[in-house]
């Protein structure tokens, strides 16, 4: 069904009255919405005619809380601009009780200046219902200066992430860039943040610039909402079970720069071969991998960072990593091109193999030397 800009004050409508397996067809162009765009039915498809995010641009105009909702299984988003709504650009969650939302796709989207976090994914507080086997890919979220003073200011006055996800399974975050997700006072949330019981989530090939904290797996008091059928790690109540961080680079030169990559009340999540540096500006760092509380446990291997921290009783096996990196290592740190350059001896060569690498920031394999690169890039030969 193909769709214009002069239908826009029609396509809360529209939308919600998509069939199943419709895909709606956009042209370029802004539409303007006076009310949320409610996916309802399964298998519909949204995106613009050109697979150019830019050329269309949904605006909520900081009148509508949430621009678009996705209460169906197979709902596919792609290749449009989502801007100005007042709490959440794209919110996924279950149209009832005891029913489940899967396979949701986020691809090749514009998201910029949410109220709240970009993308919420949460089940009904107290009932079953999961959102499951959804795809983040290659999209764009950016809080600019213009968009910071809609931020919400509760829950510690920065009350804002780029994904935040409760109790979801085998969701994978590939591919994107999140950038300026941070307020001038409280500590915004996670560019990617999974929790709440979470499960088996692929987070890899990501850059993450000036966000206050780049990727969470669980967060303390957050645990405890999802029982698997299974009962992972003896029925174990845990914020985040399992999961892989790979190949992400992370950078913070902005004060609130606190954390790069924050593993809470998790077990046993895997971080490999990725880049988590800073800048002078970063005044109010912490660490670059942070492992955190009692009976967290993690495995951090071939990770190029200035600092890896473990605290209140979490573990983790490390296998060389390397800290305190040189940011003269990277071919332009301050223009934001952390390739390895021929300063990086400490880093080249220097890490292990493993079976879980996957591909590095260019999706290039990890077997160019002799031996893989430390952090997310393996330097061509």
């Amino acid at each position: 069904m193909d769709v214009d800009p002069s239908q826009a004050a029609d396509l809360p409508s529209i939308v919600a009255g998509a069939t199943p397996g419709t895909t709606l067809l956009l042209a370029p162009g802004t539409y303007g919405i006076a009310a949320s765009l409610q996916f309802l039915s399964g298998g519909v498809t949204f995106r613009s005619s050109t697979d150019i995010a830019a050329d269309v641009i949904i605006d909520a105009g900081y009148a509508v809380n949430e621009a678009i909702v996705i209460a169906a299984t197979e709902v596919t988003i792609a290749h449009v601009t989502v801007t100005h709504a007042v709490d959440h650009l794209i919110h996924i969650y279950p149209p009832g009780p005891n029913v489940n939302v899967t396979a949701p796709v986020l691809y090749g989207l514009a998201l910029v200046d949410g109220g709240e976090q970009f993308v919420k994914v949460n089940p009904i507080g107290g009932q079953e219902g999961w959102i499951d086997d959804g795809r983040l890919e290659c999209s764009t979220f950016l809080l600019t200066d213009e968009g910071r003073p809609h931020v919400e200011s509760c829950c510690g006055g920065c009350y804002t992430g780029g994904i935040d996800a409760h109790s979801t399974w085998h969701w994978t975050v590939r591919g994107n860039r999140f950038e300026g997700i941070w307020c001038p006072t409280g500590l915004a949330e996670h560019a990617i943040h999974f929790w709440k019981g979470a499960r088996d989530t692929l987070v890899e090939n990501n850059v993450i610039i000036d966000c206050a904290r780049g990727i969470g797996f669980g967060l303390g008091s957050g645990a405890g909402e999802r029982i698997y059928p299974d009962a992972p790690y003896g029925g174990a109540m845990l914020a985040h079970y399992d999961g892989i961080i790979r190949n992400n680079v992370i950078w913070g030169d902005v004060p609130s720069f606190d954390t790069g990559i924050e593993l809470d009340e998790t077990r046993t999540p895997r971080a490999l071969h990725n880049t988590v540096v800073h800048g002078a500006g970063a005044t109010g760092f912490f660490s670059s991998i942070d492992v955190r509380f009692e009976g967290s446990e993690a495995e951090l291997v071939n990770n190029l960072t200035a600092r890896i921290s473990q605290r209140d009783g979490a573990t983790a096996t490390l296998a060389s990593n390397l800290e305190e990196a040189d940011l003269s290592w990277f071919v332009d740190a301050a223009g934001l091109d952390f390739h390895l350059g021929a300063a990086a001896a400490a880093a080249i060569d220097q890490g292990v193999v493993d079976a879980d690498a996957g591909q590095d920031i260019d999706g290039e394999p990890h077997t160019l030397g002799g031996a893989p690169d430390v952090g997310a890039d393996e330097r061509a030969r």
